[in-house]
This record gives structure tokens, C-alpha cells and sequence, in this order.
């Protein structure tokens, strides 16, 4: 970027929100991060200005006005899958980043960029789905220069969530369990090709008050990625058993009991749903063009910790399982 803009990112120690922080340092942009934990987010990135902030307590403008003073643009990549002990998805999607929003259309922060996600409507029926939905509805009828970008599956070398879970079954030993078929079909985009785009719609602030959909330029089932995955690791090629549906329902409702993160019923309805877009929409909306998987797969080598994190991935449930049956 030419100019230097002061940039307050919600979310930013997050998994998107780490990769979007170091773009915007490497763009020598000054970044403000209003999360929950400040400490963690100035260990990783000791330039950055970190203030203490919840969504899940601060839905009021008035809360946000101050910490808007001298912000540029606001990116909000916060978001959690589903609720959990002192988070709620109303709170986090919806109340407080309306809240933030509306507190910038007092302070003249016209800038926003809203990070969603593909599935993000009302027919996907999800807790998720339908507070992202209502987020996005919201901030479409404010006089912002607002901007929507709902991503694909998103990876990188490191992962988490819904991608350490990938991981996870591609490597387990001998088999790779996929549920049903395996082809629920995504467009899977590297988190530092999403940081960029991020970078540059800050820059280009004429691409406004619209949708995009940034996503990889190839449509891969859940099948193709966890083959690539499990290449990736260097491990061997596994045996592919698709699971019955009704089975990979009764594991995700035990996940839902257990609290097992991306192991959940809201996980599984969304992939269900569909996780696909148009890469030549966005190509033709944005300029832009993202890398395949392959492509960032031959770029970034997996390493021994990759593997140790994959093979032991589920050994955390296991033992949570463990210690709730010694209870019982």
C-alpha cells in the first residue's frame, strides 16, 4: 500500500486473523487488535496495539467509540462455530460487531470488510449459518463502505478447527474414514491468499457494498483433501472407508456433548450444505485470481511436528471421553 492506514482487526488471534495481522505488518500498516486476550496477541506480534475487547459484552456503539479514535478501517474475522460457556453466536456474529459497526457509521469509519462464510444462509438452518446471515443483512442497510467476503475452506501450513480435523483422519493408521462418499465438494484458499485479498480491498476501497466470495480455483471433494493431506504428511496411502451418515450423526452428537470443537452436528449440517463458489465471479469482480491447493502444498513442506499433531489429534477426545466415563 502506498498510504499507511491504521487498521482495528477483531479477531485477529484467530487462525484467518494471525495470517491477516502478519500481512498487514508486512504491508507496514499499523494494526490495532481488539480481542479478548491482548497479552497473547503482543507476544505474537510485539508492534501491534492490542486493547481488551469481548463482542460477547460489548454490543453497545458507545463501547466502540473511543477505541475507533483514529482508525482507518475496521476488519472483523471473528467467529466461533457454535456456542459455548460464555460465547453466544447471537452476541459474537451479530450484536457486537453491529454494535462496532454502527459506532464507525457515527465516527466517519467508512471502511469495513466483514469476513463471513460460504454456507452462510438461512436455507444451510445452522445456529451458525443463520447469526452469519443476519450480520451481513444488518450491515448492508448502514451508509458504510462496506465490504463482504464469504471464503471457502480456508488452510495453511499450521491449522485449526475444521482443518486440524482433516488432518486428523488423513492420517490415521491404514484407513482414511470419510463421511459418506466423501464428496461434499469445497474450494479450498490459502489463509495468506485471503490475507492479501483482505490487503488489497483495504487499499482499493472502490470495491464496496457488495459480496464476494473469494475461494480456490478448483472444486475438490473432502475425498481429494484429505488424499492430499495425507500425501502432504508424507505418509503412505490408506485404505478409503466411507462411513455411513447416520453413524458420522450419532459421532457428532457425542462431539456436541463433549464440546469436541469442529467435531459437531453444526459442522457436519454445514458440510453438508455446500462450501463452493466462483472463481471467476470474484476474478472478475476483484482482479484477482487465488493458487490451488496443490500449488501451496508443493511451496509449504509438511515438517515432523505437522505429523506428530495429525496422528495425535484425536488422543485429546479420547482421553476427555476417558475421564468423563470415570465419573459416571
Amino acid at each position: 500500500m502506498e498510504t499507511q492506514v491504521r487498521v482495528l482487526v477483531l479477531g485477529a488471534n484467530g487462525f484467518i486473523g494471525r495470517h491477516l495481522v502478519a500481512a498487514l505488518l508486512s504491508a507496514n500498516q499499523e494494526v490495532v487488535a481488539a480481542v479478548r486476550k491482548p497479552d497473547e496477541i503482543r507476544r505474537r506480534f510485539p508492534s501491534v496495539q492490542a486493547i481488551k475487547a469481548d463482542l460477547n459484552l460489548d454490543t453497545l456503539p458507545d463501547v466502540w467509540r473511543t477505541r475507533l479514535e483514529g482508525i482507518d478501517a475496521v476488519v472483523n474475522v471473528a467467529g466461533i462455530l457454535r456456542r459455548t460457556a460464555g460465547q453466544s453466536l447471537k452476541a459474537v456474529h451479530v450484536e457486537g460487531p453491529l454494535a462496532l459497526y454502527v459506532a464507525c457509521q457515527n465516527q466517519g469509519v467508512r471502511r469495513v470488510i466483514h469476513i463471513s462464510a460460504t454456507g452462510a444462509d438461512e436455507k444451510a438452518g445452522t445456529g451458525f449459518a443463520l447469526s452469519k446471515h443476519e450480520a451481513e443483512e444488518r450491515l448492508k442497510t448502514l451508509d458504510l463502505d462496506w465490504l463482504i467476503l464469504r471464503p471457502s475452506l480456508v488452510y495453511a501450513q499450521g491449522s485449526y478447527g475444521g482443518t486440524s480435523l482433516m488432518r486428523g483422519l488423513s492420517a490415521l493408521p491404514f484407513v482414511i474414514p470419510l463421511p459418506g462418499n466423501g464428496d461434499q465438494l469445497f474450494q479450498p484458499l490459502h489463509a495468506d491468499d485471503l490475507a492479501k485479498v483482505v490487503v488489497s480491498f483495504l487499499e482499493n476501497s472502490t470495491v464496496n457494498r457488495c459480496t464476494l466470495e473469494p475461494c480456490g480455483p478448483e472444486r475438490l471433494s473432502l475425498k481429494d483433501i484429505l488424499i492430499r493431506w495425507r500425501a502432504w504428511l508424507g505418509l503412505p496411502e490408506a485404505f478409503i472407508l466411507p462411513v455411513p451418515l447416520r453413524l458420522i450423526r450419532l459421532a457428532c452428537k457425542v462431539g456436541d456433548v463433549l464440546g469436541c470443537g469442529p467435531f459437531s452436528t453444526t459442522a457436519l449440517n454445514q458440510l453438508l450444505y455446500g462450501n463452493t463458489a466462483d472463481p471467476d465471479a470474484f476474478a472478475n469482480s476483484s482482479g484477482m485470481r487465488l493458487e490451488s491447493m496443490d500449488r501451496w502444498l508443493v511451496r509449504l513442506p509438511s515438517h515432523v511436528q505437522d505429523r506428530w499433531h495429525a496422528r495425535l489429534y484425536f488422543l485429546k477426545p479420547l482421553l476427555r471421553a476417558i475421564l468423563a466415563a470415570l465419573w459416571l
